[in-house]
């Protein structure tokens, strides 16, 4: 039971939230589908983004909603109304496979569409990509889109067998995860949703080589990846860092390192060259898409079109700067700390 927290005078009041359904509201699964285009980050694990290029239209045989992830990877969403069918995996895998043959080119055709037709000013789908999740011309290329696809299920109920399939499939190197939604109303008539991820990726390693080599499984096993120059400035760093309070932990996802307290404050990907690091906007005045010195170090801020909470970045390319870094760092450790 979800409830609502109302302040009475003095008092505090929890109000239960009434569950309702997607039918019972007269929504259909267009709806949801709206819902989750204009939002998938709410069906991801919250360190991750996902950047939508197409929807299905009518007299397609399409996913409903197809996105890419930070590596390029396709993300095939499939979203469901009411009790999910039993056919959906089947479904899902038969348009995972029509659009692993995709070349860039037949990608970037119904990017562009897709787009236009939502008034997103990007040209391209790179330059998309690159916007959204803050990547530097040049350092990620066109032949690094859709080298694995991914399969998402949203559903208002998944049912023991297709969560039972999913999980077969994810433990035999199918990279898929299910999620499901509850429909609330409250008592001044507004209507919340509930995401619950019930098979996850993070369950068990995908089983393919392409996956074995480019997830790193540990802390441990990304720093060795790193080039010389970025392993010994990231763990200089992470020294530093782990000094500010005996709540900083380091972690890792498919797309990069993390320190958080509670929450990231800050996300590092290694360069050859160095490192570059994000961190939260933290005692800044920089406009979108705009850069500043500040310590001594160039910051950037991402552009408005791309929105997460560390959206100010900078890279760091010797010892001389990781007082600088570090000072940034502890900016954004600090409003992490308010946050708590």
């Amino acid at each position: 039971m979800l409830y609502k927290i109302k302040k009475n005078g003095p008092a505090t009041i929890l109000i239960p939230l009434e569950p309702t359904t997607m039918v019972a509201e007269g929504l259909t699964e267009k709806v949801v589908e709206e819902w989750l285009a204009a939002n998938p980050q709410v069906v991801v694990p919250g360190d991750e983004r996902l950047l939508v290029i197409c929807q299905e239209k009518a007299f397609q045989n399409l996913t409903d909603i197809l996105a890419v992830d930070a590596q390029g990877n396709l993300v095939v969403i499939e979203v469901k109304r009411g009790q999910t069918p039993r056919d959906v995996i089947a479904q899902a895998l038969e348009y995972a496979s029509h659009v692993a043959s995709w070349d860039y080119g037949a990608l970037n055709v119904r990017a562009v569409a897709y787009f236009k037709e939502r008034g997103l000013p990007y040209e391209s789908l790179l330059d998309a990509f690159l916007a959204t999740f803050a990547v530097e011309p040049g350092d990620f290329a066109e032949t690094g889109f859709n080298v694995r696809q991914r399969i998402l299920i949203v559903g208002e109920s998944i049912e023991a067998k297709i969560e039972r399939t999913a999980r077969w499939l994810l433990h035999r190197g199918v990279e898929i995860s299910c999620v499901s939604y509850q429909c609330y109303r409250s008592d001044d008539d507004d209507m919340l949703l509930d995401f619950t991820e019930v098979v996850s990726q993070k369950e068990t390693p995908p089983l393919s080589v392409s996956a074995v080599s480019t997830v790193p499984a540990s802390v441990d096993d990304a720093v060795r990846r790193m080039a010389p120059l970025a392993r010994a400035l990231f763990e200089s760093l992470c020294e530093r860092a782990c000094a500010f309070g005996d709540d900083v932990q380091i972690g890792v996802t498919a797309s990069y390192l993390k320190l958080t307290a509670g929450n990231n404050f800050a996300e590092i990907q290694p360069r050859k060259d160095g490192l570059r690091i994000f961190v939260r906007p933290e005692g800044f005045t920089i406009p979108p898409d705009g850069s500043a010195v500040v310590t001594g170090l160039l910051v950037k801020r991402v552009s408005e079109k791309t929105s997460w909470s560390l959206n100010h970045w900078f890279v760091l390319v010797n010892d001389d700067q990781l007082l600088a870094a570090a000072e940034l760092l502890h900016r954004s450790y600090a409003a992490v700390s308010k946050l708590a």
